[in-house]
């Protein structure tokens, strides 16, 4: 059972190693990594696409029928654009991140406010002030933020849960080389 809980712990640093190297590669070539996941979306939407189309062609009511192929054939289409023109997908998604950001900045503000009495409601408002200020920070560069900004989220996260693995990899190996 020793020699189980090892290998699963080796396999966790080493998934967390994999990661951070991944996480440092998108931050050097930000536009190649957000570049890759548009397309991987892109690819996304062009399977979910197909769904609606083949659940339409084989309805038997007109509505469903013509709802269905709609759907798809507008979800399939967007998939292909995305495909087709990556940058394009890239300065879309940059817009939406900058759409999350914004109300995700809202919202933490607003939250914070209502725990005000409680202790530590200023990391709340603090998060809030920031997210606003990564919304403005892609707004004001768009679209030119488009070239680095997903990439560089997703590298950031990629190092982040890498980071957090090796943690967790190495804090496993030790509790268990005490309880042996």
């Amino acid at each position: 059972m020793g020699d189980e809980r090892r290998s699963a712990i080796g396999q966790l640093h080493w998934l967390g190693i994999v990661l951070i190297a991944l996480g440092v590669v998108a931050l050097v070539t930000p536009v190649v990594a957000g570049s890759a996941l548009v397309i991987v979306i892109g690819f996304i939407l062009l399977i979910a696409g197909a769904v609606p189309v083949v659940r339409g062609l084989k309805a038997g009511a007109s509505t469903e029928r013509t709802m269905g192929l709609i759907l798809g054939i507008v979800t399939a289409l967007t998939g292909i654009a995305v495909i087709g023109h990556p940058l394009f997908g890239l300065a879309f998604l940059t817009l939406l991140l900058v759409g999350y950001f914004v109300v995700e900045g809202v919202s933490k503000i607003v939250v914070s406010f209502r725990y005000r009495p409680a202790a530590g409601w200023t990391w709340l408002l603090a998060s809030g002030v920031l997210s606003l200020l990564f919304g403005w920070l892609i707004w004001s560069q768009w679209p030119v933020s488009g070239m680095w900004a997903v990439g560089v989220l997703v590298g950031l996260n990629l190092l982040g849960t890498g980071l957090a693995l090796v943690t967790l990899a190495s804090t496993l190996n030790k509790a268990l080389g005490r309880g042996a």
